[in-house]
C-alpha cells in the first residue's frame, strides 16, 4: 500500500479504474492515461475514469481529524463514466444501465472496509451518480451514467 504522502492522482484514477473493472461486467475500462475518443458498440459497458477537480483545505493548528498534527488535507472528485449500452430500444438500455449501476454501487460501498482502493492515505470516500445519454461522436449515443466519486487524502 502507498504511504498517503506519496498517494498521486494518477494511482488513485487507476486503483478506482481497476476496482470497478475487476469486479463488474465490463466490456472495456480505461484509466484517464487510456482514453478513448468514442468506443464501439461491441465494447458496451465501458468504464472511463479521470479526474476532474481538487481542493486542498488550509493547514491550521485546531486540526481535529489529524490530530493536530497540522496535515493538509486533499479532496480530488474524480469522474467514472460508464457507458451501459447503445441506443437502441428504451426498456434495454434502461435496463442494462440500471443493472451496472447497481454493481458498481455494490463495489462502491464494499470499499467501507480498510483502505478504499486498498490505498492507504484514502481517509473518506463519498459518491453520487447521475443518468446520462453519452454522445462522443455525432452518430453515437450510448445510455449511461456518470458517477462522482470524491476521495479525501491526508
Amino acid at each position: 500500500m502507498a504511504d498517503s504522502s506519496d498517494i498521486s492522482l494518477a494511482q488513485i484514477c487507476d486503483a478506482i479504474e481497476s476496482t470497478l473493472d475487476d469486479a463488474t461486467d465490463m466490456g472495456r475500462s480505461e484509466s484517464y492515461d487510456a482514453l478513448s475518443e468514442s468506443p464501439r458498440s461491441g465494447d458496451t459497458p465501458v468504464l472511463q475514469v479521470y479526474p476532474q477537480s481538487g481542493d486542498c483545505d488550509i493547514e491550521n493548528k485546531a486540526d481535529r481529524s489529524t490530530f493536530g498534527a497540522h496535515v493538509r488535507q486533499r479532496q480530488y472528485l474524480f469522474h467514472a463514466d460508464l457507458l451501459a449500452r447503445k441506443r437502441s430500444h428504451l426498456k434495454d438500455d434502461m435496463k442494462k444501465t440500471t443493472e451496472m449501476i447497481e454493481a458498481m454501487e455494490d463495489i462502491l460501498e464494499a470499499q467501507k472496509t480498510g483502505p478504499a482502493f486498498s490505498l492507504d492515505g484514502i481517509k473518506a470516500l463519498h459518491w453520487r451518480w447521475e443518468r446520462l445519454i453519452f454522445q462522443p461522436t455525432t452518430d453515437d449515443q450510448f445510455m449511461g451514467a456518470r458517477f462522482y466519486i470524491t476521495v479525501k487524502v491526508w
